[in-house]
């Protein structure tokens, strides 16, 4: 049997978290770091919620009724589930005045309904990468075996 052990360490697990800097915001020349688990199909609490949003939405799509709103609906879905399933804590963030936030989950709701919806897709989509999620470097074999 072949040995594939090294593989291992590219599955993504609900526990693993990555950290995302928000460069385009800054106050005090600081930028907030959100850390962050992923919001892939590891994460079964999340993953669960976003299954019950499709089901409420399939007949639309399925119709072909897709439309800008629909889009609009699951940012805003988004923005309530990511601190109960995804948002784990922060680093650096400040408020308009320059004090240190404190992370708590109504404090995390507050900031990401504050946040302009280009900047909370930035996070969804980097949230939404399992690749963000893989700790160690990547898998590099070096060939041993004759040619």
């Amino acid at each position: 049997m072949v040995d594939f052990s090294h593989l291992e360490q590219l599955d993504v697990t609900k526990d693993r978290t990555a950290e995302f800097t928000l460069h385009s915001i800054e106050v005090n020349g600081v930028s907030p770091t959100i850390i962050v688990a992923p919001a892939t199909e590891a994460n079964k609490a999340y993953f669960n919620a976003l299954l019950k949003r499709a089901g409420r939405s399939a007949r639309q799509v399925a119709a072909g009724k897709i439309n800008a709103g629909m889009i609009q609906e699951n940012r805003e879905e988004d923005r309530a589930l990511y601190p109960a399933h995804i948002i784990q804590g922060w680093k650096d963030m400040l408020d308009a005045d320059g004090s240190e936030v404190e992370f708590s989950r109504e404090n995390c709701a507050d900031f990401l309904n504050a946040l302009p919806g280009w900047l909370f897709d930035d996070l969804r989509n980097f949230c939404g990468k399992p690749e963000n999620f893989v700790s160690g470097p990547n898998v590099d074999v070096v060939q041993t075996g004759k040619n």
